[in-house]
This record gives C-alpha cells, sequence and structure tokens, in this order.
C-alpha cells in the first residue's frame, strides 16, 4: 500500500511537470515565431487549443488547470491588455476536457474491475474443479477399507481455522502434502509485505527457510512456480521446486520442496501441490474476510456472504451495479422445487443461499453486474414450474446490491 501511494505520487508529480514543460515550451515557440504573440493566437490553427487538450486529456483536469495558469500568466505578460475572451473560451474547454478525463477513467476503471472479478471466479471455479479431480484420484487410489478423501481432510482444516487453530492447521495440510505426495522434505510459508516470510509448518524442526535463495527470488519476481530442472541457473539451489500462492497477483504464500523421491517429483504431483496450495490460500482469504464482516448477513451462508460482500464493496469503489433476489416461501414442498429449479437455472456467476428461521425459508440469489430487470427475468423463467405468484406460500422481491439495508430490513420483516 506505502509503494503505491508514493508511485501515485510521483506519477501525479509527473503529469504537473509535463504540463509546466509543454507549456513553457509552447510559450518559447510562440515568442521565437512572434514575440508580440507568444500564445499563438492569431494563428488560423488553434496551436493552444491542441496543446491544453493533449495537456488535460492525458493527465485530468489538474494538469489542465496548471496549463491554464499559465496561459493566465503569459497573457498577463506577454499581451498589452488581458485577453479575457481567449482566455475564458480555453478554460471552458479545459473543464470539459477534464469532465470527459474523469468519466473516461473512471469507465475504465469499472471496467477493469468486473474483468478482475470474473478473472478471480473463473480462477477459483477451476481450482474448485481440480481439487475435486485430485480428491477422486486419491480416493481410487485409497485402500477400500481405508477411504481416504481430500476434500474431507481440506474441509476439517479450513474447520480448524475458523476455531482459530492456525497452527494447527497449517501443520495438517503439510502433512497432508507429504503423506499424499510422498514429500520428505519442505516448509509452508506466509509471505508478508516487503517479501518477509513466516514459516508457519516444516517437516524437519531445526531447518528454516533461505529467503536470499535465487529460485525463492526469481518466484516473487515471476509470480510462478520454479523447478530445479527448469533453468540451469538453479542448479546451485539447495530447493527443488517454490511454489507461490498468488491472491490479485501478489504472493502471499510459498510451498518450499527440498526434498522428495525422484520417482515421486513429477509434474502431475506439482500441479496438484499447485493446486492444492492457491485452494489453501484462496479460503484463508474468504476466512480472514468473513471473520471482518461482523453482521454482515450473517444467517446466509460463508460463501454468499463473501461474494456479497465483494460485489458491494465493488459497487461502493466503482458504482458496479449487481443484483440481489430474495424468495420467501412458507411451505416446504416448495421450497424443495424452488431450490431445484433454481439450481438448474444459475449461471456460472450466480450465487444461491438459504437459511431457515421460524420454519420459514428464505432464498437469496445474488446476481454479478447485472440490474434488476435479469432478477425479473429469471421470475420468470422458474414461474413455469413454481407458481411465484401464489403469495400466500411465496413472497419475493428484487434488490440492488447498494440497498443493503433495505435487504436486511426485507429479511427481519418477512421472518417475523
Amino acid at each position: 500500500m506505502l509503494f503505491t501511494h508514493t508511485l501515485r505520487k510521483v506519477l501525479f508529480k509527473y503529469a504537473y511537470l509535463e504540463a509546466i514543460v509543454l507549456m513553457s515550451l509552447f510559450f518559447f515557440i510562440g515568442y521565437m515565431t512572434n514575440p508580440a504573440d507568444v500564445c499563438m493566437l492569431e494563428h488560423k490553427l488553434s496551436l493552444l487549443t491542441i496543446i491544453l487538450t493533449i495537456i488535460t486529456l492525458f493527465h485530468g483536469i489538474s494538469s489542465g488547470l496548471v496549463a491554464i495558469m499559465m496561459l493566465g500568466v503569459a497573457m498577463n505578460v506577454a499581451y498589452e491588455q488581458f485577453l479575457y475572451q481567449d482566455f475564458l473560451n480555453e478554460f471552458v474547454l479545459v473543464l470539459i476536457f477534464g469532465e470527459f478525463h474523469y468519466y473516461w477513467n473512471r469507465t475504465i476503471s469499472k471496467h477493469s474491475a468486473e474483468v478482475v472479478f470474473t478473472k478471480l471466479k473463473l480462477s477459483e471455479l477451476s481450482t474448485a474443479f481440480y481439487m475435486l479431480k485430485i480428491s477422486h484420484d486419491q480416493v481410487e487410489k485409497s485402500y477400500v477399507l481405508k477411504p481416504m478423501s481430500l476434500r474431507n481432510s481440506i474441509r476439517t482444516i479450513k474447520d480448524n481455522f475458523y476455531q482459530g487453530k492456525d497452527e494447527e492447521s497449517y501443520t495438517g495440510f503439510l502433512s497432508l502434502l507429504q503423506k499424499t505426495l510422498h514429500i520428505d522434505k519442505a516448509y509452508l510459508t506466509v509471505v508478508h509485505q516487503g517479501h518477509a516470510l513466516e514459516t508457519k509448518a516444516k517437516t524437519h524442526a531445526l531447518d528454516t527457510v533461505d529467503e536470499r535463495d535465487l529460485m525463492i527470488q526469481d518466484v516473487f519476481a515471476k509470480k510462478m512456480p520454479i523447478y530445479a530442472s527448469s533453468d540451469d541457473r538453479f542448479s546451485q539451489s539447495k530447493y527443488l521446486a517454490v511454489i507461490p500462492a498468488l491472491i490479485e497477483e501478489e504472493v502471499v504464500g510459498l510451498f518450499v520442496i527440498e526434498k522428495m523421491p525422484f520417482m515421486s517429483f513429477n509434474k502431475d504431483n506439482l500441479i496438484s501441490v499447485s493446486i492444492l496450495l492457491t485452494y489453501l490460500f484462496d479460503e484463508l482469504y474468504k476466512i480472514n474476510i468473513v471473520k471482518n464482516m461482523g453482521s454482515f448477513f450473517l444467517n446466509f451462508q460463508e460463501n454468499f456472504r463473501f461474494e456479497l460482500y465483494r460485489l458491494y464493496t465493488l459497487h461502493q469503489t466503482y458504482k458496479i451495479g449487481s443484483t440481489v433476489l430474495v424468495i420467501k416461501s412458507f411451505n416446504k414442498l416448495n421450497t424443495h422445487l424452488l431450490t431445484e429449479q433454481i439450481t438448474k437455472s444459475l449461471r456460472s456467476l450466480d450465487i444461491m443461499s438459504h437459511m431457515t428461521l421460524d420454519e420459514k425459508d428464505t432464498i437469496a440469489i445474488l446476481f454479478p453486474f447485472s440490474d434488476v430487470s435479469s432478477a425479473q427475468s429469471f421470475v420468470e423463467r422458474i414461474n413455469t414450474y413454481v407458481k411465484m405468484e401464489d403469495t400466500e406460500t411465496l413472497t419475493y422481491s428484487s434488490f440492488n446490491i447498494s440497498d443493503k439495508d433495505l435487504i436486511s430490513e426485507y429479511l427481519v420483516r418477512i421472518n417475523d
């Protein structure tokens, strides 16, 4: 965060400096061309408007105002009378271009945030799919009398994190990988700001991770797994592989393998480690967010709360709209039919959750980046299977994600 803030300050200073340099060069050329018309106002082609347009559209209203201030000083010094009409014309144009720059950048930021969210969801769904595949492969390899499910083990580790047993959870995850993939010596570390490593679990108590190792340094630079055989430069490294976990393009964790049987050190096992590590840190990220959300839609499932909170934050930052459809059922059969049909009708990004209070069922569906009309269309689709107009057993309403308080009030009211 500190680096980002410093970078922004430098860029802002550079923008002002560029405006000053360009305007100074413009006045110098004007003076060399015609000392009586430093601002080149007598030209048929308005060069002054062009230079102000370039400065404002590229760097925004702040740099444009700096250029306008320099223009005012130049007009006051170089001309016998201050040219109010010309100055005001250029000033109005700078304000218009500055407004355009603001809305253009906001639109770009909005679409960029949507792309980032979609990429994160794709990554999460891909990781979950491969987690399921790896788990099923392990079940097939296990003995009939000793069935082993990787997903069950991961679920136990997640439960320990929720209960505050962090050390036990990290150790359990390392032991799981050690037994499943036959790893002899490894370290599980968390990365803090400034690339500081904190070892959370290790197979040998007295050993530590060498942060200066070339393979570890290269992982931070490339943000991808590094293997001993991937480059001759790593022949001097003491490690066989360093696998990072990324969240929002930042390295948040490392799994360092120092010793592993030759037959087990293969592509499939290393990919499995990468997927499991990514899945673990994705879940840790969600757990930390959920723990800090307080009572934010507390009665719904954690995954739904997390996605709702993430989209609500996106709306607060970029004004990106999403919709929440809340359906209340007073009949268990209707609840069953609704849940079954909604599950079939959901898109890949749509998320459903439900809760039961006083034998009354509430179903909530989140439609990312969709307006209220999308929720209405969804209701019409499922209406052919379950009559949504039956107000005696069903009631529903759709809300913009910005109406958080209204949603909470509606949930309380229909549960009375």
